[in-house]
């Protein structure tokens, strides 16, 4: 092992299994770099949190059937991670992105940003797009703030939506032609959270559909909708629906806090700085995944279908990467429950049974465990080569190991989910602890070599 300052670099990994000759390329992973038990490399990571380094980046190269290294890297970003115009791009949950290398070494940003961004943006598959948004409450009225970088990683496009108030808007929803946001009964609470917004008890929550045109932000008037107060936090995916008359957004929902509810209305939304979405309830309750059908866009009143998905809790959906932005029929997410506290697999009451897989064509659902005393994170699917559907490849998940106390990177085979063992388990070094939260991004070779 040699170390860097600011990395820690492992040779090859240790393996069970075989993985797929197709499976050519680099997992990166981002999450809080606390020391709660999974979060920085080598358990260690507090001292990075009083430094300003809240967050981890971890690295994993699979290549020719080994996976060949594990790097990890300290970053003020601990939200979300992804490729882009050649480069990785790390995000907190509102800020600047941070720009490194395959490697995870430091490069000067050059995505033409001077406002802070959300931790979301939503890639176009087509066209290599990628849309981009904030809440900027800094004026005297605040905004939406939209735009589009360009395959390149230019900044193509920009445009603003004014707003009643500012409210907590984690992930959005794109479409060749629309983009959808959607407002939260909540409002800037100032406390330094990692969610720094608080229930606002009596706000309406709101959708906002926004036209697209050539691939671009279009200057127009927003469509907007009245909504139950409830609170979104991730957007599995959008596409057309009905011929192109509709749209069809797959989103998870928590409910709002009712009246009575023992929910403190002066906290986060999402737990403290060291919790986050799928480690604690929100309002209550946990999330389940619905089909929002918008009907009436471009017309003079929007209508809204509303239907669950499946009564199971889930979070962090993922749908194929070359479906985002487009066409979809299967989706993957992590499931969650209320656990019993002090278990290996529970955080906060809630616990992470493992993953998801819905076939939207057909409403079915299947499940995978990874067992006893294993916490299953977020599933990003690969399409193997000569995929032609969004199954038709593996499914990478990481595993954290209560007993021999690290992660894995599990690999599944996503067409046979659930009826098979894993392809391959790939045992990241010892003492190494991925976090159960936050996101990750598949980086394939071609784009590379």
């Amino acid at each position: 092992m040699t170390t860097i300052p600011g990395i820690t670099d492992f040779p090859e990994l240790l393996m069970e299994g075989v993985l797929p000759p197709d499976l050519q390329g680099t997992l990166v992973r981002i999450g809080p770099a606390g020391s709660d038990g999974a979060g920085g490399a080598d358990g260690a990571g507090g001292a990075d949190v009083a430094n300003g380094q809240r967050g981890m980046l971890h690295a994993v190269e699979l290549r020719d059937g080994k996976a060949v290294s594990y790097i990890a890297r300290a970053s003020a970003a601990d939200t979300n991670v992804f490729w882009h115009g050649g480069s990785v791009l790390a995000l907190p949950e509102f800020g600047l992105p941070l720009q490194y290398s395959r490697e995870l070494d430091p490069r000067e940003f050059g995505g033409g940003l001077t406002v802070p961004i959300s931790s979301h943006t939503r890639l176009e598959a087509a066209t290599g797009r990628r849309v981009l948004f904030g809440v900027d409450d800094s004026g005297e009225t605040p905004v939406l703030r939209f735009g589009e970088w360009a395959a390149d990683g230019s900044l193509a496009s920009a445009q603003t939506v004014p707003l009643e108030r500012a409210t907590w808007q984690h992930d959005i929803g794109i479409t060749p032609e629309h983009l959808v946001f959607i407002e939260s009964p909540t409002e800037p609470l100032g406390a330094g959270a990692s969610v720094d917004y608080r229930w606002a008890p009596g706000a309406e929550g709101w959708l906002g559909v926004v036209r697209r045109a050539d691939g671009m932000v279009e200057e127009a008037a927003t469509q907007w909708l009245r909504l139950d107060p409830s609170v979104v936090t991730h957007v599995l995916g959008a596409m057309p629906a009905e011929g192109g008359r509709a749209l069809d957004v797959y989103v998870v929902v928590y409910p709002a806090p009712e009246k009575g509810q023992p929910v403190d209305l002066e906290a986060p939304v999402v737990g403290s700085s060291q919790r986050g979405i799928g480690m604690v309830t929100i309002g209550g309750g946990l999330g389940v995944l619905e089909r929002w059908r918008i009907s009436g866009v471009g017309e003079a009143q929007l209508r809204l279908e509303r239907r669950q998905v499946d009564e199971r809790f889930v979070e962090y959906p993922r749908v194929d990467g070359l479906c985002e932005g487009g066409n979809f029929r299967y989706g993957y997410g992590v499931e969650l429950g209320f656990g019993l506290a002090g278990t290996a697999a529970t955080v906060d009451g809630v616990e992470h049974f493992g993953l998801l897989k819905f076939d939207f064509e057909r409403d079915e659902v299947a499940s995978w465990s990874p067992g006893v005393g294993r916490v299953a994170s977020e599933p990003l699917f690969v399409r193997g080569d000569g995929g032609r559907s969004d199954d038709e490849g593996w499914v990478l998940c990481v595993v954290d190991d209560s007993y021999r106390g690290g992660s894995d990177l599990y690999v599944l085979d996503a067409s046979a989910f659930g009826r098979r063992s894993p392809q391959a388990v790939v045992h990241l070094p010892d003492g190494v602890r991925l976090p159960f939260r936050s996101h990750g991004t598949w980086v394939s070779a071609s784009w590379y070599r």
